[in-house]
């Protein structure tokens, strides 16, 4: 995890360039408060690329893949229902754009995939065919090789009972359906906080 610990600190041209806009505007948007910064023994003011993809995501302005954290992130969605897969797929691609995403549409191809690919994360759905969601948490926090990769667990039904059931299997957290962009990049943002620690 060595690699994903590392920072890198932006100057206001970089992120004029990286925001697409003018340096004075970045220079306004420091002065403003918008985005924390430090400053340098020269007196220069720098930005923290975390607080940065903050901003960015709070503006609704594209991060570039220069931002992706440089550890690959590798993403499982686990979900039967195609239209969640592609809403939870086009969030996290958005978000993390040098991130691989891979789909799986039940219990057993999601364990094939989860062995395959070592994902860093897990969108997991409970409610699947063949294999639920919650013997697949089971079966990967038994696993000495998969207990650490997190899990994000999801379901529409029955949420608060769900909810207990799947944390108590392992899952690191929960979102019950539906749910919007935002939280599911504050569950996602979440859980990879913690793998940096």
């Amino acid at each position: 995890m060595e690699d994903k610990l590392s920072k890198k600190a932006f100057g206001t041209h970089e992120i004029a360039r990286i925001c697409d806009v003018t340096p004075p505007t970045v220079i306004n948007w420091v002065e403003e408060g918008k985005i924390p910064f430090f400053t340098t023994g020269g007196g220069h003011r720098r930005v923290w690329d975390k607080d940065l993809i903050i901003f960015m995501r709070e503006h609704n302005i594209p991060i570039p893949a220069e931002l992706a954290p440089p550890g690959k992130l590798v993403f499982l969605i686990v979900d039967d229902e195609e239209q969640n897969r592609k809403f939870i797929s086009r969030a996290i691609k958005s978000s993390y754009p040098g991130a691989r995403v891979e789909e799986a549409i039940d219990g057993f191809e999601a364990g094939y995939k989860i062995r395959a690919l070592l994902p860093t994360l897990v969108v997991l759905d409970i409610l699947l065919p063949k294999v639920n969601g919650i013997k697949v948490c089971e079966i990967m926090r038994s696993d000495p090789d998969l207990r650490n990769i997190k899990i994000l667990a999801i379901t529409g039904c029955d949420i608060e009972e769900s909810k207990t059931r799947i944390l108590k299997a392992g899952a690191d957290d929960f979102l019950g359906k539906p749910f919007t962009i935002q939280e599911l990049d504050a569950k996602i943002e979440s859980l990879l906080a913690n793998l940096r620690k």
